[in-house]
């Protein structure tokens, strides 16, 4: 019987259980897509050259485990909060305590159990789609990844039924305590903020020590690989620590401060929202915190994923400088060729006597053949030109790479245009092309070589050309990239959901606020704008703290990537414009709430 009213509990307030499902379902989801990678140990070892990424995987965990941990007891916390009036009817109406919290585990349980069944599924169509998407759009070869990966499920079950499991058996214990007036006069009793100026110093000092640790301990490992076993670690403690004293009692002092200036707090409702926002602060402290670690965590991945890409770009451009190399083309060949986006073109001439290749020496007086160069320590590749050959190993040995394989190894002379005819050989034509973009001309590029390859079987182990170091090295890379773009979006979803149904869970609590000021006269517009101007500062304040990490943490990366923080407003446009859509939506929910 006692099953039966709980589970019709849940069902009669499907509606107010909305966003609390929402967000478990969301929370489980991206555990589960972030355990299809961490738990893949094939993946990781196949599609990653550093050695240290399962240890940061392991660390990402642990880190992942208490975010969830922490968003789940703020679910909790609100489950409670919605049925504690109910529940305390039900005592006094005579029903023991040991009977609700019999009624409550259930609910917990099955509530837990449903979002968990229903978030992992979204998970394992999630990380298909993601990957497809991301796959496809970057060209990236992954190996051994798969959307359904059964550890991972496994993990994901585990993980959240224990955690629901304290969590019922929390609710029961505390119901059990709890006197039967309390339960039903709960949302009319007072939340007292403590404040203390001692305290809140000490914070602050405390945060901005932690944080310099923090940051130093990026640098210092970035700059120093061998340390990052150690740095990581520190890193992920300091920061965090930072993070929660830094909100808590700054951004509080700031509030005090703005509330003390007359001018500013007495103009409208800004009195009534700081208020608010000081409420807010010292209760969404923690998740705060863990938002601004999510945030950096997420626009983070994105940029290093990016960064990557660029390593891409970089080191395929030092190895070649033309896209494309033909041998003899023919009508089908110079067709496709004029469906590229041509900067540069040039044509050479060579006959071979099976020792010797020759080329026309005044050929490359007119025109120059092109070269790439890279410097190993700074992975900084440049392209350059030169006419003399015969003196520039590095021209030479371009060249030689646009010629069949059977020519390379010969030696390459270049004669006068009287020696060159006096040859008595067949006269092989290299035509050699570089478009304005390598990447952007991929699969024309690509429909060129496949030809190629078709016309000249010996050119398919052979390699040489462009597409062959792109494919190569976009294999080298491709698999951390992934990692990156995969994991910041996954990051962004699990950040930005967390603060939306945080905020959204104590909106009902707000409702008698903002009637109460309707009741006295005030504008919807004015109410409008108070709302926007809170929910606008909970997010900024986590997303400030976000980027200031990101930009000291890329600092991990210098060794490992070329100029880290080459376009990075890409990623970061990209991700404050997706953040913002998800300050919009919980704006526009809140509002439909709160303002009835």
């Amino acid at each position: 019987m006692l099953n039966k009213l709980a589970l019709s509990g849940i069902k009669h307030r499907l509606r107010d259980y909305s966003v609390l499902f929402s967000g478990l379902m969301i929370a489980s989801a991206i555990f589960y897509m972030f355990m299809s990678l961490a738990t893949n140990k094939a993946f990781l070892s196949s599609n990653s050259p550093a050695s240290a990424t399962s240890f940061i995987f392991a660390f990402g965990i642990v880190l992942l485990a208490i975010i969830t941990i922490v968003y789940i007891n703020y679910a909790n916390t609100f489950l409670l909060s919605m049925r504690q009036k109910e529940y305390g009817m039900f005592m006094m109406l005579g029903a023991k305590s040991s009977k609700i919290s019999k009624m409550i585990f259930v609910e917990t349980f099955a509530i837990g159990a449903i979002s968990t069944i229903i978030g992992t599924l979204i998970g394992i169509v999630a990380t298909s789609f993601v990957s497809r998407w991301l796959i496809s759009m970057l060209d990236m070869q992954v190996k051994h990844f798969s959307s359904f990966y059964l550890p991972a499920l496994i993990w994901t079950f585990v993980f959240f039924i224990v955690i629901f499991i304290f969590s019922a058996l929390r609710n029961s214990i505390s119901l059990r305590r709890t006197k039967v007036l309390t339960l039903l006069n709960r949302d009319s009793q007072p939340v007292k903020i403590k404040r203390n100026g001692v305290l809140k110093a000490i914070q602050a000092v405390l945060g901005l020590i932690l944080l310099a640790i923090g940051y130093f301990t990026m640098y210092f490992s970035g700059n120093n690989p061998g340390a990052i076993y150690i740095g990581i670690p520190v890193a992920l403690v300091t920061i965090v620590g930072g993070s929660y004293f830094t909100i808590n009692a700054f951004v509080t002092s700031l509030i005090v401060m703005l509330k003390k200036n007359t001018k500013f707090s007495q103009k409208g409702l800004n009195n009534f929202t700081l208020s608010q926002l000081s409420f807010r602060i010292n209760d969404y402290t923690k998740i705060l915190s863990m938002v601004s670690i999510m945030f950096a965590l997420a626009l983070g991945a994105i940029t290093v994923g990016l960064g990557f890409n660029n390593q891409i770009d970089n080191v395929v451009n030092g190895q070649n400088y033309y896209d494309v190399q033909l041998t003899n083309p023919n009508k089908a060949q110079n067709k496709r060729v004029k469906s590229l986006n041509v900067k540069e073109k040039v044509t050479y001439n060579y006959k071979t006597d099976g020792k010797n290749v020759y080329y026309r020496a005044s050929e490359f007086k007119k025109q120059p053949i092109g070269y790439s160069k890279i410097d190993i320590n700074t992975m900084k590749s440049s392209l350059k030109k030169s006419s003399d050959l015969a003196n520039n190993t590095n021209a030479k040995y371009e060249l030689m790479n646009t010629r069949l394989p059977q020519t390379r190894a010969m030696e390459a002379k270049f004669v006068s245009n009287q020696d060159y005819d006096a040859i008595n050989s067949p006269v092989t034509t290299t035509v050699l092309v570089k478009t304005n973009s390598f990447k952007d001309n991929l699969s024309e590029i690509k429909a060129i070589s496949k030809a190629e390859n078709k016309r000249y079987p010996i050119l398919k182990k052979a390699g040489g050309d462009k597409l062959a170091a792109y494919t190569i090295i976009n294999g080298f890379f491709s698999g951390l990239e992934f990692m990156g773009f995969f994991l910041g979006i996954a990051f962004l979803a699990m950040l930005a959901s967390c603060l939306m149904f945080k905020i959204l869970s104590g909106a009902n609590s707000d409702v008698k606020r903002y009637n109460m000021l309707y009741k006295i006269g005030t504008k919807p517009k004015t109410l409008r704008a108070s709302i926007n101007k809170e929910i606008a500062v909970l997010f900024s304040v986590p997303a400030i703290l976000g980027i200031i990490h990101v930009l000291i943490g890329l600092q991990l990366f210098v060794k490992i990537l070329y100029q880290p923080y080459m376009h990075i407003e890409i990623p970061f446009a990209i991700f404050i414009v997706l953040y913002l859509g998800y300050y919009f939506l919980t704006r526009y929910l809140y509002k439909k709430i709160v303002l009835k």
